[in-house]
């Protein structure tokens, strides 16, 4: 019944959507740079450093807003998509690098904040539910997009499947922005009549 949680609960699963991209990083520092356990170790150890200071970032600018949280989490799915479509045609893997870290600033804003605001929205007796529920939509959403992932860069090679599945999630990042949009305003007026 609450349209912001189920905006909140539709975030991950919005963002997993082109999150198959993650699937192919072994792929892109073996097949395309030429790098062995090295690299992936390198691609894999900057989405972690990313995915760690995303949410710290976030936070600066969300306060505690909901609807900022809302609006964050939408904002953040298409900044992932675009910086992993830079990544996919990096002259270097250095410069994918940078540009995956970038990616999961937006990954773990997205997935922190959309916890988080569940956490201040749902209700004690039903708020373990309403996690479990947020957490299977993401699994199963990621285990898809992984999947059709590893079958498209079989036929299509690794930069091309990340560039699919990027432009997938910035349609599904601005499709999220779009459908949120009264969500976002309803939860903006909620909080300045309770300001006042």
């Amino acid at each position: 019944k609450d349209k912001a949680v189920l905006a909140l609960l539709a975030s991950k699963g919005t963002f997993a959507i082109g999150a198959g991209t993650v699937s192919q990083l072994p792929v892109l520092a073996t097949a395309v740079y030429g790098w062995k356990d090295g690299g992936t170790g390198l691609l894999f150890g900057v989405r972690g450093v990313g995915t760690g200071l995303g949410p710290l970032i976030a936070s600066r600018f969300t306060r505690g807003d909901l609807s900022k949280v809302l609006r964050v989490c939408g904002l953040a799915g298409i900044g992932f998509s675009v910086c992993y479509a830079a990544a996919a045609w990096s002259p270097v893997i250095f410069v994918a690098a940078v540009f995956i870290a970038l990616a999961h600033l937006g990954g773990g804003a997205q997935w922190t904040l959309s916890t988080y605001g569940l956490q201040l929205r749902t209700p004690d007796y039903i708020r373990g539910r309403v996690m479990a529920g947020d957490y299977a939509i993401l699994t199963l959403t990621l285990s898809i997009s992984a999947m059709l992932a590893g079958l498209l860069s079989e036929v299509a090679g690794v930069r091309w499947t990340i560039t699919v599945f990027a432009a997938v999630a910035f349609v599904a990042g601005c499709a999220y922005l779009v459908f949120t949009r009264n969500v976002v305003t309803s939860v903006a007026a909620e909080t300045q009549t309770i300001a006042e």
